[in-house]
């Protein structure tokens, strides 16, 4: 590279050295941890994010204390043992066991045997056991428990003797027989009592069962779930010896938690052991003064919060006051201090701690030329990305091959009945005015109810109008006149037949008086409440389907009541909460506005009478009110009236479901007209290829407009969730289309298709178009810039694989006669592929960095192997072999490269879909329960297999493809 005085391809090459240097660096020598403090309390210690096995020895009165680093998982062998000499003893340390998810267990024993009794009582997360065995007493809970003969004061004793169990109480005990409800009152009176198994024992605060007892058994410690999640609790079992003596032990703890230490005694020493994270101490203190929470309007969920500290440092004659939030941290002393979480009574809170100076300054240098590389090898003429430039003006030099675009065609057809829900509806004007009333949804978000209407439509039926009534108006009408709509069929079912058969109904669509029975009583209740009972991971299909068709009829009813008609403002109440009609008393503990019921009253009354009199002026002076009154009482929430217009016009236009339609229409003429290229050469195509770009160039420009109003209507980037980043990345696709494949049929062909794809898939029922509020980490700058880099390559790298496709295809219809022309096309095309790779390569590495910048700038650390970071990693590398294989003699052919860029496209699918959709990890923003795999995936993929193995038997033919 120098003696080719490639600088900029040199640069970039060498700052993923650098890159690597600066990892080295912090992952040895950088660390963190997260740091817990309480409202007027100060920390001056936290607890490191890695887990260790931590050592106390106490010999002759001197404490000898001592750590080890350790890193133990599910998978692997944990292999540890070390050996320390303490004055002249010897303890060695071996991990026989890692226990994830540790639970006791009991199994009977004849050998080993000796009575156990299993305890349940009801903690802190939910049903807790234990197993006390004879002779053993334990404090569980508030209360002490003692299994042996002799009775121990303040303790429930239990004793074994004739082959039966006894209790002696020292409180009054309540005991319950479970199977029977046969209820007695034990007393303390210094007898014992027969110990009932399976009875509930409670003495008003503490409730407690014995379930099980053996005669002859012993515990052992079994794994329920190979799967360490963050809340998980872990085990170590351990053989410490001590000159000769060996003692085994269980370690319990995990990563976040000091851990529970054990304690052994040996001959003239005692040894302490525990596994968990280490408290690490610094060199000043940190007061949490108060923590702030902001939510968004009407809702619980948090919209930002911040700790608002000082730092304390004597030596430094230091006493400063901080506010720590999302994306703004404390810098001091070498520590960085980032906002974690905070305590679920929200008087405390958990700060990220870092300290990693050298390996975040290296990584940066190395990230800064990185992008200054690639950025120069744009512009540069002793670049790959220059010479495929020039060999693509030298192709159409000789070729004349040109692009092309087609027309679009859509028809909907509606079916309007004559029944009394259409015959009472509410105008077509007067919902008109009711869609520009502000309302706030469940989420806290203010919208105009044009947004709200169409919203709750979809997710109850998948449409947007319905009987020629568009969303306003059923909405409306729904809430007036219940009765008319009680049977009409809206609530979408799908095609499941047991679903159907429960509610005896044929169709995809019921009514609500079909989920239930002539004494009102819901059909699906005891089935809904099974699937409620059952883990997540158990509810198949079948069940997901009813859980959504459960919601869908719960939302129905909400519309009914008018509980989501938010739209009046609740005076002078601190979380800005607006409200609908309650049909609730008064006196039922909620503060109701008298106010929101006078309203709905009033206003549901004069549209009665105006569905009958057609006479809507006194309904339309009360809605004018109404918008008045939200101006005076809630105008701080409110958006802005272009917003709201904005909005409204954005719903109208439904830009992007028709641009789906436009592209997927542009692209099969492109292919039309790239095939006309092949086989009628003598076709003049120059003045078709002018009026079919203009198309794509209008339809980019209203894609532009789409994307422009979204971002001004949300306030934020337009690509937080999976909606978002869909309709962006086929915004990225179209770009990437006109700027590298304007002038080849097949290139523009590849674009449009695929746009029209990202933007059909955008519209399926599982991607919502809703604008959602963001969570506190996503509000920064960084979102603009990591997610716009990020999902607008995977437009880059997708259009990159159907051009390979679509020269897969070439291939297989190449001939004696056409060899000449599909070789210059295929090449023409293959050229231009490389270009958007190359731009493709280039965004998804900058933005996988960027990302860590964020990550490191949001909560301490760039790189954590979390799911999405992986598979970022993952793809940077295929494209970057992808884009070498011309450097290696038999993978640098027209066909290995065109195939390469086909199955490489695996590695997005897995970053986009994969991740958001199937794994766990940070990157949960676009999550939901995972979507099946449609059939039609698993056809696509046997298609192009189909078709690589056609084209390879036709390369193998025409060694000119080679």
């Amino acid at each position: 590279m120098v003696q080719q005085r490639k600088w900029a391809v040199l640069m970039f090459h060498a700052s993923i050295i650098i890159i690597l240097i600066g990892a080295g660096v912090t992952r040895y020598f950088g660390f963190e941890g997260v740091m817990h403090i309480r409202e007027n309390e100060t920390a001056n210690t936290f607890l490191s994010s890695d887990t260790y096995l931590k050592f106390e020895v106490q010999k002759n009165g001197i404490t000898y204390n001592f750590d080890e680093p350790v890193l133990f998982a599910s998978l692997g062998n944990n292999h540890f043992k070390e050996s320390y000499l303490i004055e002249d003893d010897l303890i060695t340390v071996e991990v026989k066991e890692f226990i994830p998810n540790p639970q006791q267990q009991m199994e009977p024993s004849s050998l080993e045997g000796k009575p156990i009794i299993k305890l349940v009582i009801a903690g802190a997360n939910g049903r807790e056991e234990y197993y006390l065995e004879k002779d053993q007493t334990r404090r569980i809970g508030a209360l002490l428990y003692n299994f042996s003969d002799q009775p121990q004061t303040g303790a429930i004793n239990i004793k074994y003797e004739n082959n039966e169990i006894f209790l002696l109480t020292n409180r009054i005990l309540t005991q319950t027989v479970m199977a029977t409800q046969q209820k007695d009152t034990l007393v303390p009176s210094g007898e014992y009592k027969p110990l009932v198994l399976r009875a509930l024992y409670s003495d008003g605060v503490n409730n407690f069962v014995f379930p099980e007892f053996n005669p002859s058994a012993k515990t052992f410690i079994k794994s329920s779930d190979a799967k360490v999640k963050n809340e998980s609790n872990t085990a170590v079992v351990m053989d410490i010896t001590v000159n000769g003596e060996s003692k085994e032990t269980y370690l319990y703890g995990n990563k976040g938690f000091p851990g529970n230490p054990s304690n052994l005694s040996f001959k003239d020493l005692n040894i302490s052991v525990s596994y968990g994270s280490k408290e690490i101490k610094v060199p000043f203190s940190v007061k949490l003064n108060d923590f702030i929470i902001d939510k968004y309007p009407g809702t619980n969920s948090a919209s930002s919060y911040a700790s608002e500290v000082t730092v304390l440092d004597p030596e430094e004659n230091v006493n400063m006051d901080y506010r720590i939030y999302m994306n703004n941290i404390l810098d001091y002393g070498g520590y960085r201090f980032f906002q974690s979480s905070f305590d679920r009574d929200e008087k405390g809170t958990y700060l990220s701690v870092n300290s990693d100076w050298w390996g975040t300054i290296i990584s940066y240098i190395g990230y800064a030329l990185l992008t200054l590389g690639m950025i120069l090898t744009l512009f540069s003429k002793n670049t790959r990305f220059y010479s495929l430039i020039q060999k693509i003006k030298a192709l159409r030099a000789k070729s004349g091959t040109f692009s092309v675009l087609m027309a679009l065609f859509f028809c909907s057809v509606i079916n309007a009945q004559n029944d009394a829900h259409i015959k009472n509806a509410i105008s077509k004007e007067h919902a008109e005015a009711f869609s520009t009333v502000v309302v706030q949804d469940f989420k806290g978000r203010m919208k105009p109810m044009h947004t709200l209407s169409r919203e709750i439509l979809r997710k109850i039926s998948r449409k947007e109008s319905w009987d020629g009534l568009n969303a306003d108006q059923v909405l409306l009408s729904m809430f007036i006149n219940k009765q008319d709509w009680y049977g009409v069929p809206l609530v979408k079912l799908g095609k499941h037949e047991d679903i159907q058969k429960l509610l005896g109904v044929n169709g995809e669509y019921a009514s609500y008086k079909d989920f239930f029975d002539a004494e009102g009583k819901y059909k699906l209740q005891e089935e809904v409440r099974r699937i409620y009972g059952l883990e997540p991971i158990d509810r198949g299909v079948y069940a997901k389907e009813m859980l959504k068709i459960d919601e869908r009829l719960n939302i129905l009813s909400m519309v009914f009541s008018g509980s989501l008609l938010k739209i009046i403002p609740r005076p002078n109440d601190p979380n800005n909460t607006w409200e609908g009609y309650s049909s609730h008393n008064h006196d039922d503990g909620h503060n109701h506005s008298t106010i929101a019921n006078n309203f709905f009253n009033s206003y549901g009354s004069e549209l009665q009478k105006a569905t009958k009199t057609k006479d809507y002026s006194h309904a339309g002076h009360l809605l004018a009110e109404l918008k008045g009154y939200q101006i005076a009482k809630g105008g701080a929430v409110m958006p802005s009236e272009s917003k709201i217009h904005t909005e409204i016009l954005l719903n109208k236009m439904d830009v992007f479901t028709r641009l789906a339609g436009l592209y997927m229409l542009l692209g099969v003429a492109l292919l039309f007209f790239l095939f006309v290229s092949v086989f009628k050469p003598g076709w003049h195509l120059k003045k078709v290829y002018y009026i079919l770009f203009s198309f794509v160039a209008i339809g980019f420009v209203l894609h532009t407009i789409g994307l422009g109003m979204r971002w001004y209507v949300s306030g934020r980037a337009p690509w937080s969730n999976g909606y978002e980043s869909m309709i962006y990345i086929a915004w990225t696709t179209t770009l990437a289309g006109i700027l590298f494949t304007r002038k080849s049929f097949g290139g523009l062909a590849a674009t449009m298709v695929l746009a029209g794809t990202i933007l059909f898939v955008a519209t399926l029922s599982f991607l919502d178009p809703e604008i959602t509020p963001l969570v506190p980490v996503l509000k920064s700058y960084w979102l603009t810039i990591h997610v716009s880099l990020e999902a607008g390559s995977y437009g880059f790298l997708m259009l990159g694989a159907i051009i390979g496709l679509i020269n897969l295809i070439l291939m297989i219809f190449i001939s004696d006669k056409n060899k000449g022309r599909v070789k210059r096309i295929i090449q023409e095309m293959s050229y231009i592929s490389e270009l958007t790779l190359i731009g493709g390569l280039f965004m998804v590495s900058i933005g996988t960095y960027l990302g860590g910048v964020w990550a490191n700038e949001s909560w301490g650390r760039y790189w954590g192997w979390d799911a999405k970071e992986t598979w970022a990693l993952v793809t940077v590398l295929v494209y970057a072999f992808i884009l070498h294989m011309r450097l290696i003699p038999k993978l640098r052919g027209l066909f290995a490269y065109n195939v390469a860029t086909i199955f490489g496209l695996a590695s997005v699918i897995m970053t986009y879909y994969g991740v958001n959709y199937y794994l766990s990890g940070l990157h949960s923003y676009a999550t939901g329960d995972p979507v099946p795999i449609p059939n039609w995936v698993y056809i696509a993929v046997a298609c192009i297999i189909i078709i690589s193995v056609l084209a390879y038997l036709r390369k193998r033919k025409f060694e000119i493809l080679s």
